[in-house]
């Protein structure tokens, strides 16, 4: 069997479709499965008492860190974390940070975050991953610096700490531009998935050729150009056993090491292979928003999809974003969190300071189409394909979604309250980091 061939006809590892009942955790360390020497510390507040997310399964809002270099802790404190004291609910569920577990700085960074999550209204998940069994997973991407590597290979085993039925990802530099509602996450029990065509970027031609080497599936899309990937936890579970079958191999070290080591200049997206795996494997479990353009939806699936795996006029519909990737995207006027915070709290019964009505008075009129964009630096936003000439499909999309963000507000589920985010920039003083004016 060749490892980039498509693999039609190979029996597929029966899915684990299970659902996590809801855990409340006390604040404890506890201890992973022996073989995996993981350990957690986590405080979850009770569902039991909260009504407006109660029909949508559990989540943790999930990402990868470590403690240097400094300029990755300035991303997470001045970008995603002062965006996500504002804008996610704690009733969706808690922040999930996954360590080093060898590093001190690492737990002292946690300690850290510990002390603001009563202030910031975030509950923390703290986890400790200990190093590979195979130090060659933090080498094998000639390119890529021993953290990135070991970002990338963490990402396969996310499952074994997280335990809510949904894994919100997200990257350090993802930014929330908007309160998060029920209908951003879940339609009906499946969870939205947006992609579009990046397939012209060098970057996503490798990711492509990478994919099909560990699963046998070329991408039908680029799932990299939106945050939160909203992932059922158990995909992840389901993706690393067909690819341990797949490669015939013990160990998603081993897979791992395999395929990167193959060709050390093609670069590797574990959410695009997760995705591709469930867009294949799992589609009913999602709904898809895919964007392809302006290209032909047939040609376009003879280019990128598989006989029996066509994409159909369903799966196009259009969708936006509730972040943006803010190191790709040019706003040297800090407009964007002007804009977006105006934005929310417009026409709610927040009581304003005159200052900020003050800022908020120009965005009134204004429509937030950066809710169709990720980044601008490349083009990977919707404002050319499904928004083109700025249609009123997509602005009726925009003025629905704040009309359940008002709602939201006005219910006290978001309080847009910006001293939680002063209470942020407070923590990042721990580092000596300085926030850019938030706005």
């Amino acid at each position: 069997m060749s490892v980039s061939g498509h693999v039609d006809t190979m029996d597929h590892v029966t899915p684990v479709y299970q659902r996590m009942p809801n855990i409340n955790h006390a604040t404890s360390v506890k201890k992973a499965p022996v073989e995996d020497d993981m350990s957690n510390t986590q405080t979850t507040a009770s569902r039991s008492t909260i009504s407006h997310f109660k029909d949508v399964p559990e989540m943790t809002l999930t990402v990868r860190m470590s403690s240097s270099p400094i300029g990755l802790l300035k991303y997470f404190y001045c970008t995603l974390l002062r965006s996500v004291a504002l804008y996610w609910s704690g009733q969706l569920g808690n922040l999930g940070v996954i360590l080093d577990k060898e590093s001190e700085g690492d737990h002292k960074f946690a300690e850290n975050l510990q002390k603001y999550q009563e202030k910031l209204g975030i509950n923390m998940s703290l986890y400790y991953e200990p190093l590979p069994k195979n130090k060659r997973v933090l080498s094998v991407v000639k390119r890529k610096g021993h953290g990135y590597n070991r970002q990338l290979y963490s990402s396969f085993i996310m499952d074994k700490f997280i335990s809510t039925p949904i894994i919100a990802w997200i990257d350090t530099d993802g930014k929330f531009t908007t309160p998060v509602t029920r209908e951003n996450i879940i339609n009906g029990n499946k969870l939205r998935v947006k992609g579009m065509d990046t397939f012209r970027n060098h970057w996503m031609r490798s990711w492509d050729k990478f994919t099909e080497q560990m699963i046998g599936k070329r991408m039908p899309s680029d799932f990299m150009t939106f945050f939160p990937v909203y992932i059922w936890r158990d995909t992840i579970t389901n993706c690393r056993n067909y690819i341990l079958k797949y490669l015939k191999v013990s160990s998603i070290e081993e897979a791992y090491i395999r395929v990167g080591s193959q060709d050390s200049s093609i670069h590797m997206s574990p959410v695009n292979i997760i995705m591709t795996y469930a867009f294949y494997f799992e589609k009913e479990r999602y709904d898809w928003h895919i964007d392809i353009g302006n290209m032909d939806l047939e040609k376009y699936n003879k280019l990128h999809l598989m006989p029996g795996h066509e994409l159909t006029s369903p799966d196009l519909t259009p969708d936006f974003h509730v972040t943006l990737h803010d190191k790709y995207y040019k706003d040297p006027k800090n407009i964007v969190n002007r804009q977006a915070y105006c934005a929310a709290a417009n026409n709610t019964v927040l009581n304003m300071e005159q200052d900020i009505k003050k800022i908020c008075e120009p965005f009134k009129t204004n429509v937030m189409w950066v809710l169709f964009e990720f980044c601008n630096t490349v083009k990977q936003g919707h404002l050319t394909t499904w928004c083109k000439n700025k249609n009123t499909h997509c602005s009726s999309m925009i003025r629905e979604h704040y009309d359940k963000t008002r709602q939201l507000v006005n219910k006290g589920v978001y309080s847009l309250d910006l001293k939680k985010v002063k209470m942020v920039e407070d923590a990042a003083n721990f580092y000596d980091i300085k926030c850019q004016p938030f706005l």
